[in-house]
């Protein structure tokens, strides 16, 4: 797959995903259950649903949790590295 062109709107197959644990890849390339999520409250947050049901996990987020960087086709939404987080 390659990066959009600049003449169609970016769709969440662009969305490349980093934490602490998962290298740079894209949202569509891994696997399924992960959540991306904003909100004026927590900013950016990534959540792992499980099979089970229940609550999901926060994998990383803006302000909370481990490290978080999402950008798209390299522009760069949120990088919370370096930041303090709980």
């Amino acid at each position: 797959m390659t990066d959009c062109p600049r003449n169609v709107a970016p769709s969440y197959h662009d969305l490349y995903i980093t934490t602490a644990g998962i290298p740079r890849t894209r949202l569509s390339g891994l696997p399924y259950g992960l959540e991306v999520l904003c909100n004026r409250v927590c900013g950016w947050r990534l959540y792992r649903w499980h099979d089970r049901g229940g609550e999901p996990d926060l994998l990383a987020g803006e302000y909370d949790g481990e490290w978080l960087v999402l950008d798209v086709n390299g522009t760069v939404i949120v990088d919370s590295r370096g930041r303090d987080h709980d």
